[in-house]
């Protein structure tokens, strides 16, 4: 499937997510750039790491989808939206809403946008 960057726009997303580790944390909020979709991916290993700006690049569309093709799937999830991704040994499980402090499903997520 072909990805049409453009319509997407780009992700802030953690270097360490590039470098290979895992997404922990996914959050949307408003940003005052047009050219991001305000979502913002950390990965499992960021602290303090967070703090610094050159720690984090914009990637678009086609490559975050690659790297984790289910953000496709709540892409269009309202501003607020602050998902924890769940994992046992190392593989992705499922979802925990940060909000309302519950593990979610995916069907759930979606249901609140």
């Amino acid at each position: 499937m072909k990805i049409n960057n453009s319509e997407y726009g780009g992700f802030l997303v953690s270097k360490n997510i590039i470098s290979g580790c895992p997404i922990r944390y996914s959050f949307r909020e408003k940003s005052s750039i047009p050219q991001l979709n305000e979502w913002n991916l950390y990965s499992v290993i960021d602290d303090d790491y967070i703090n610094n700006a050159e720690n984090f690049t914009i990637l678009s569309a086609e490559s975050i989808f690659g790297i984790s093709p289910i953000i496709s799937e709540f892409f269009d999830a309202p501003y607020g939206t602050d998902i924890c991704w769940l994992y046992e040994e190392g593989v992705h499980t499922g979802f925990y809403d940060l909000i309302s402090e519950n593990e979610v499903t995916l069907g759930e997520i979606l249901r609140n946008t």
